[in-house]
């Protein structure tokens, strides 16, 4: 596998990393919306359920930033064959002890939590007997 497969592999590493952050983000504004409106009243496990959502997707977005902090690195080591999920020669990697596909499965994992507890939240919303407000 020569150099420039290996230069795509990373970009769709990055490009992954980045549309996760960017609807991590838009869901976050949406559960902050949720929370802070006078015309939905939310109960405590929705917000238990929200505050879990927003926890994880924080710690994802955490998560890609060191992932993509780990890419210019990695993109300058290239050696032939190498197999960018396995990379650990960055200073990220040898500080958490991971190597890109470390990072990669932990950040989608946290952004998996992130939409059930999100799911949880809304169901809670539509489920509970609080009533609107006016």
């Amino acid at each position: 596998m020569g150099p420039e497969y290996t230069l795509e592999a990373l970009r769709m590493v990055s490009d992954w990393a980045k549309w996760l952050v960017t609807i991590e983000t838009f869901a976050i504004a949406i559960l902050g919306t949720l929370f802070t409106t006078d015309k939905v009243s939310v109960d405590k496990r929705a917000r238990l359920f929200g505050s879990a959502a927003i926890v994880s997707f924080v710690a994802s977005i955490c998560f890609a930033a060191m992932l993509l902090l780990t890419l210019p690195e990695i993109a300058q080591t290239i050696r032939p064959g190498m197999n960018i999920w396995l990379a650990e020669d960055s200073v990220a990697g040898g500080l958490f002890g991971l190597n890109t596909q470390g990072f990669a499965l932990i950040e989608s994992i946290l952004f998996g939590f992130g939409i059930l507890f999100s799911a949880a939240t809304i169901l809670t919303v539509i489920w509970s007997d609080t009533q609107h407000a006016p």
